[in-house]
C-alpha cells in the first residue's frame, strides 16, 4: 500500500529545511566576523612644563582609539601616583609627562607598577622627566634609554631600522616630520630593541627615537617623538603609538595588525 504524505507535512518539512539553511548561514557569517573584545583601558598621565598638554592630552585620548580598540583615561599631574595601586584598574600606562623632579615615593610607585607587570609606554619628554630627582638613573633604566638634551626644534627625517618589527611594519620609510625635538641618545642598553633613528640636521650624529625593551615583568615601548601637534596630529605617529600600546599589552600580531577584537571600532 502506498503511503500518502499530506501537502501540509511536506510544506512544513520544506520550511524546516530553509530555516536550517538560514541558521547555518548566520553561524558561518558569525564565525567570519571579528570577535568584539572590551577596549584596552589605558591611563594617560600628562603634565609638567615646556609642552601644551591641554591640547595634546585630549587629542591623544580622542585620536588613538581610531587606530586600535583603546579607551584612554586622562589624568593631569602625578599626585595620583602616591597611591601604590594607581594602575590596578588599567591594562597599560601611557606617560606623556615633563616634570623636572618628583618625590622618591612617586617614582618608586611608577617604576614598581611597570616592574611588577603593568605594560608601559613612554612618550617624548617622559624620557627626559625627573632629571633633578635622585632616582633619575632608575627612571632612565625603566624607560630603556638615557637622554638629557635635544637638538633645536626643526623638521627631520626618520629612518626605519627593522622592516619586520610589528610595531613599525606599517611605518613609512624615511618619514618626515615638519617639526619636532630630536632627543640626543647618550646611551641605550643592548636589550633595548632599536626601531627608528634620526640623523641630526644640526651635526650629523644619529639618535634613536623609538625602541622597545623589558623592565622587570613588563614590556615597555618608547618614542621621543611627539613634542607638539606637528608630529602628534599625523596618522603615522598615531598608528605608531597605538601599535606600541597594543604590543606592550600582547595584542599586536606579527604582521603589524591588531589581534582579533582589538582593531579600532568601525564608525
Amino acid at each position: 500500500m502506498t503511503s500518502l504524505v499530506s501537502p501540509v507535512a511536506s510544506a512544513l518539512r520544506r520550511v524546516a529545511a530553509l530555516a536550517a539553511l538560514f541558521v547555518a548561514g548566520c553561524l558561518a557569517q558569525g564565525a567570519d566576523a571579528p570577535a568584539t573584545k572590551p577596549a584596552l583601558k589605558v591611563l594617560l598621565l600628562v603634565g609638567g612644563g615646556y609642552h601644551d598638554y591641554e591640547k595634546l592630552a585630549p587629542h591623544l585620548a580622542a585620536s588613538l582609539p581610531k587606530f586600535a580598540n583603546l579607551q584612554l583615561d586622562v589624568k593631569f599631574g602625578i599626585h595620583g601616583l602616591r597611591d601604590p595601586k594607581f594602575a590596578d584598574a588599567y591594562d597599560a600606562i601611557l606617560y606623556d609627562v615633563c616634570f623636572d623632579e618628583a618625590p622618591d615615593e612617586i617614582l618608586d610607585n611608577a617604576m614598581r607598577a611597570t616592574r611588577d607587570g603593568k605594560p608601559s609606554v613612554m612618550l617624548h619628554c617622559a624620557v627626559h622627566a625627573f632629571r633633578k630627582s635622585p632616582k633619575v638613573h632608575d627612571w632612565e633604566a625603566c624607560c630603556g634609554m638615557r637622554s638629557k638634551v635635544h637638538d633645536p626644534y626643526e623638521p627631520f627625517t626618520v629612518a626605519k631600522l627593522d622592516d619586520g618589527n610589528p610595531i613599525t611594519k606599517q611605518f613609512p620609510d624615511n618619514w618626515r616630520t615638519e617639526g619636532d625635538e630630536l632627543y640626543q641618545t647618550i646611551s641605550i642598553p643592548p636589550d633595548s630593541k632599536q626601531l627608528l633613528r634620526v640623523k641630526s640636521p644640526k651635526d650629523g650624529r644619529e639618535h634613536i627615537v623609538c625602541w622597545t625593551h623589558e623592565y622587570g615583568k613588563s614590556r615597555v615601548f618608547a618614542t621621543t617623538l611627539g613634542h607638539d601637534m606637528k608630529t602628534s596630529a599625523t596618522p603615522e605617529y598615531l598608528r605608531l603609538v597605538a601599535n606600541g600600546l597594543l604590543w606592550v599589552c600582547g595584542k599586536l600580531e606579527a604582521d603589524g595588525s591588531p589581534s582579533t577584537g582589538y582593531a579600532a571600532a568601525s564608525k
